[in-house]
């Protein structure tokens, strides 16, 4: 370690075939790093130039702090995993290879760390990079930020995270100790899905900065943009693993229905996406009247109540509809159906 004190933080960056990013998503790390912090890359069996372009960047910035990693492609899920088996930081981040973090990213979360009071700390993310670039802690756009302490008031502070269920890895800092053995799902898809509800569920305290700190570039070969159709059992995955957990954890029932509702939703809109209707197999249906078991029904709204209780009835009302505008599209072509 080239910090005798210890890390602060530790930042993983898992990378496949990102050559033509990986070098403005470390630039933006290199500008303001501290001694505090240290880079963990896995190269998740790159073909392209990713590595040279890694070795390049270095040679040319040096930093005793970067731990570099290469295996073969087993998954994003596995390099974070083995980002996790080597880091010493106190805190974890996550940056994805194809993305830019914020020129304020250290001055900001670097003192929210020192003090080691939080488990968790939040931030916000940008599609549009003029937001990040304009922002200036010090003058147009001071640090808009929220504690919340489970201790005073209980998990209720915790229901618009997760009513609002937003996973995303690279917008949250992780106490090292809260994450414990957790590690991610092994060739799993929305693999922060089945990660960051259950880190929430072991804090205490948790800062939310209402700051834009991550450029998140849409990126035409990744999971938003690429959806498969048996994303939807990657979905149904995670759901019923919050069943599972809420079923020996009966006190975390309210907040793990509002996960288990937002996986089914999205694994509805997959499905409807990619067969154009709300088709289930038969071990999907399963699922579903499962998690409607160890739901808590008072939160959740009656019409999504419906739509899992009566699957059959959404099937057929969907497959209509899909059908009846085919139809249109092919005896009235050119209007807009």
């Amino acid at each position: 370690m080239n910090n005798p004190s210890g890390y602060l933080l530790s930042i993983i960056i898992p990378a496949f075939n990102n050559a033509e990013l990986i070098v403005s998503t470390l630039s933006s790390l290199q500008r303001k790093i501290t001694d505090e912090v240290e880079i963990i890359i896995v190269n998740d069996g790159s073909t392209d130039e990713t590595e040279q372009r890694i070795v390049e960047f270095y040679q040319s910035n040096p930093n005793p702090n970067v731990k570099y990693f290469c295996q073969d492609n087993l998954g994003v899920a596995i390099a974070r995993n083995v980002g996790l088996e080597n880091a010493s930081g106190k805190y974890i981040a996550f940056v994805d290879s194809d993305d830019v973090i914020s020129p304020d990213y250290f001055n900001i979360l670097l003192p929210k760390l020192k003090n080691e009071r939080y488990d968790i700390v939040e931030f916000k993310l940008t599609r549009n990079m003029d937001e990040l670039q304009g922002f200036n802690l010090y003058r147009d756009c001071p640090i808009n930020e929220q504690v919340i302490a489970l201790s005073d008031q209980g998990l209720s502070l915790l229901t618009p995270t997760f009513r609002a269920s937003q996973w995303h890895l690279v917008t949250k800092v992780f106490r090292r100790s809260i994450i414990g053995s957790d590690r991610f799902e092994e060739h799993r898809r929305y693999e922060d899905i089945m990660f960051c509800p259950f880190q929430y569920f072991k804090c205490s305290t948790i800062l939310k900065i209402e700051n834009y700190l991550y450029f998140y570039r849409v990126n035409k070969s990744g999971i938003t943009e690429n959806i498969k159709e048996s994303d939807a059992r990657h979905i149904f995955f995670a759901m019923n693993k919050m069943c599972h957990y809420i079923s020996q954890n009966s006190e975390k029932k309210i907040l793990g229905t509002l996960m288990i509702v937002n996986c089914f939703l999205e694994a509805r809109k997959i499905l409807r996406k990619k067969k154009g209707y709300y088709c289930y197999e038969t071990d999907m249906i399963d699922n579903i009247q499962t998690a409607l078991r160890y739901c808590d029904a008072g939160v959740i709204e009656k019409k999504v109540i419906f739509k899992m209780k009566y699957i059959a009835i959404d099937t057929f009302v969907s497959s209509v509809r899909y059908r009846l505008l085919k139809a249109c599209k092919v005896l009235l072509p050119g209007k807009g159906i």
